[in-house]
This record gives structure tokens, sequence and C-alpha cells, in this order.
């Protein structure tokens, strides 16, 4: 006979939200990266041209004036995406084509050689760091066909991967919460972006593990303890790299304890102090070029120059007070909706209306599926609530100063998705405040969102692949 097993019983290799988020990944990303026509979500044939700068290579973009950045890229690529836009998708009636149609005009496309300059300035600021999984994608299929729909398809599938893997090594990270970033994380709108080649979802994705790498830190004694500092650090120089604003999320690095980094305070601050000084060294290297282009008045020439709207607010810097209060009264409730469910106008109104019902019950979900004991971590919910605040500020002001107008009273532009990243760090602040109690109620609201979600990513995928398949 053998002598029983002893010991801890094994641990799953991933736990239930990581799985769930893997299933909804799958079942509806998937979907997405195949029967959503190329292009269509937000900035869309941008994101396109970027990716494929990067996947060739270049990182910087060219600067052809101050309101014009691009580069010069395969003819055959840069002509599918823009016949796609220009003959079919502004057309009246939006024909998106289907799949025969996608393969028949890359078909022809792929014929082209040669390269020409193309401008794709909102997108051509961003860094490499916004497209790393897409570009590896777009070489790959470079690699194996000169199809432009192949280049698409895989660049799509790679975003997709990428977002899926840094949102379960998140989910695996943090110490708890992990229902709400499930929810957050595969809500409708940020799983499309995630299955095309958007960067919001590597602009979500990064700081969500950054902060669940910190927060790991500030919580638990690790065994690797050198080892997840160094990550920790390292994807903040990323996130450095990201939207110029998201700098903010790094403000949960220094509440990490000294003591669970093995070191006394004094030599704490003087190792943040060197490393916040990489980190603005950073962010200048990657933005400064750039600091002086003028994307509104690409869309409007006849703008006053951004220099008059600059020298205006710093002449007058309580001025900007006003417009971010209406923003945070008004514009936090109306596109609440848009950053739940709204991938874009190649949706009826229909779904666009059921998806705003849902975003109600997601809402109830998201507040309530905490759960756990123990009280409140004041310190950490302060460095949340200073992340979403100032994110929430320095966006809306980057959106004023560059659509606005001086002495506008209202952010012009703001729009859902800018909100992602403040939602989830408003909702660990919200977590720790109210995570106790009614355990019952808060698993039925956890799965009714969750089960929200599948019916809104439904709702937007299947009525797609009827026309598109």
């Amino acid at each position: 006979m053998t002598a029983p097993e002893t010991g801890k019983p094994k641990a799953p290799l991933l736990r239930a939200e990581s799985w769930l988020m893997l299933t909804m990944g799958f079942v509806f990303g998937l979907a997405a990266v195949v029967f959503v026509p190329p292009f269509v979500t937000y900035d869309g044939p941008n994101h396109f041209l970027r990716s494929l700068q990067v996947s060739e290579g270049q990182a910087r973009p060219h600067v052809y004036s101050e309101r014009r950045v691009g580069g010069a890229l395969p003819l055959s690529h840069a002509d599918f995406e823009n016949t796609l836009l220009w003959n079919f998708y502004l057309r009246p009636g939006h024909n998106f084509m289907d799949r025969r149609q996608w393969e028949v005009l890359s078909g022809q496309e792929a014929e082209l050689q040669g390269t020409r300059d193309v401008e794709f300035t909102n997108t051509a600021v961003y860094s490499p760091v916004n497209y790393m999984f897409q570009g590896v994608g777009i070489a790959l299929a470079s690699g194996l066909s000169a199809s432009p729909l192949l280049a698409n398809w895989l660049g799509c599938l790679f975003n997709l991967s990428g977002y899926l893997l840094i949102v379960v090594i998140a989910i695996e990270c943090v110490p708890r919460f992990r229902r709400g970033i499930l929810l957050l994380a595969s809500s409708p709108l940020l799983m499309i972006q995630a299955a095309s080649l958007s960067a919001d979802p590597i602009n979500f994705a990064l700081p969500l593990l950054v902060i669940a790498l910190a927060w790991r830190l500030r919580s638990t004694d690790v065994e690797n303890l050198h080892t997840e500092m160094l990550l920790l650090l390292s994807l903040g120089v990323l996130v450095a790299l990201l939207k110029p604003v998201m700098v903010a999320v790094l403000v949960c690095i220094p509440f990490v304890p000294a003591r669970r980094l093995g070191c006394t305070p004094g030599a704490k601050i003087a190792a943040l102090f060197i490393y916040f000084v990489v980190i603005v060294r950073v962010w200048f290297a990657w933005n400064s070029p750039y600091l002086d282009i003028d994307i509104a008045r690409w869309f409007d020439p006849s703008r006053a120059p951004m220099e008059v709207h600059r020298q205006w607010l710093m002449d007058n810097p309580l001025r900007f007070v006003k417009p971010f209060l209406y923003m945070l009264g008004h514009d936090l409730v109306t596109q609440w909706p848009h950053m739940y469910g709204d991938p874009g106008d190649w949706v009826s109104p229909r779904v666009l209306t059921l998806t705003k019902g849902l975003s109600i019950v997601f809402l109830a979900g998201f507040l309530f599926c905490a759960r756990w004991t123990g009280g409140m971590d004041d310190r950490w919910s302060a460095a949340m609530a200073t992340a979403g605040l100032s994110l929430l500020f320095y966006t809306s002001l980057a959106v004023w100063m560059a659509f606005g107008e001086v002495r506008m009273d209202f952010v012009p532009g703001m729009v859902g998705r800018y909100l992602l990243v403040p939602v989830l760090a408003f909702g660990i602040v919200w977590a720790e405040w109210f995570h106790n109690g009614l355990p019952r109620l808060r698993g039925g609201l956890y799965w009714a969102a969750l089960a929200a979600n599948a019916a809104g990513l439904a709702a937007i995928v299947i009525p797609v692949a009827g026309r598109t398949w």
C-alpha cells in the first residue's frame, strides 16, 4: 500500500476570473476579429497605418508640418485602407461590404508595388509601445502574404491575444477586486476595441498591470521581490510611452511600503527620485517633437493656433476650472453608455439602445461585486483616487487645449473610451470603501453584470456576422 499524499492541495492553474476572461475573449473577441469590417472601430484606418509603420520597424513617424505627421507606407496596404474608407464606408448608406468583397479588393491591391506618403497625425504621434502586438501580427502576415486583409486580421488577432495575456496576468497578480477587473476588461466596447487594431486595449491593460503589481507588492510578501520590483519599474517606463497623460497612473508606485521592499524609507525616497527623473526624461524624449502638433487645425484651418490657446491659459490659469467641473458633472454621466458599449456607427441604433440599458446592469455589478473580509486600505484608496482624478484632469485639459477655443466653458471631444482607466481607479476606491456584507446580493449582481457583457457583445457581433459573412 502507498502512503496517502500529504501537504497542501495543488493550486489551480488560473483563477476562475482568468478563465472567464479568456472565455469571453475567445468566444466574442475572435468572432469580432473575423466578422467586424476592417478599420471601422474608432480611428481604425489610422490605427492600421501606424501599426503597419511599426511592423516595418519605423519607430518615429515623419513630421511633414505642424499639422501633418505620417510616413511612407506600402502602396498595397495604404490603398486598401483608402479605398475601403472613401469608396465604400463613407459613401451614403455606409457600405461595409462582406468577406468575399474584402478578399477581392485585397487581392487587387496586393499586386501594387512601391510606397506612398500617408498622413495619419492623430495616431502617428503614438509610440511603438501602443502597437507592439499589432505590429508583430502585421509583420508575420507580411512574411506570409502580400494581402492587406490578412495583415488586418493577424494584427487584430495579436492585439486581442496581447490584451488577454496582460489582463489575465493582472488578474492573477492583484490581491483583490478581481471580479471588478474582469467585468471592466470584458465590457463590450473594450473587448471590440481589443479585437481591432486600436491602441485603446494596451492603453487600458498596461496601466492595469502596473496597478496590479504595485498593489501586490504593497499587500503581499512576495518570494521574488527584486524580480517583481524590476518588472514593475520597467512596465512603468512603458506606461510613460503610452498617451502622455498615462504617467498619472505611476502615482501608485510610491505607495509600495519600504518594509515590503526590504530597504529604509530614505533609500526608497532616493530610488524613487532617480526613477521618476528617468520617467520624465523618457516622456520628453518621445513626446517633445510632437508637443506643437496642432491636430485641431488639420480639421479646421481657420482655428486659432494652439500657441494662442496655450498662452491665454497661462495668463488665466484658473480658467480651466469651469470646463473641468462641467466635465465632471456632465460628461461622466452622458459618456458612460458610450464607454460601456458604443463601438461606433457601424452597429444599429437598436443595439446602442440595448447596450445603454445593459450599462446600468453593469454599473450595479461593477460597484458591488467586490467581496472580501478586512478593513479599508485608506492609503491605497487615496492613491487610486489621486490617479483617477489626475487622469481625468489631464485628459480633459489635453482635449480642451487640442480641440477647444479660448474661453470655452466645456470640454469638446471628451469621449467615453477616455474614461476606462479612471473608472478602473475609482472602482478600486469604491471597493476599498464598500466590500463587506450581503454576499448573495453581491454575487447575483456580479453574474448579472457578466451576463450583460455577454449579451452586449452578442448583440454587436451576431448581426454584423450575418451581414459580412
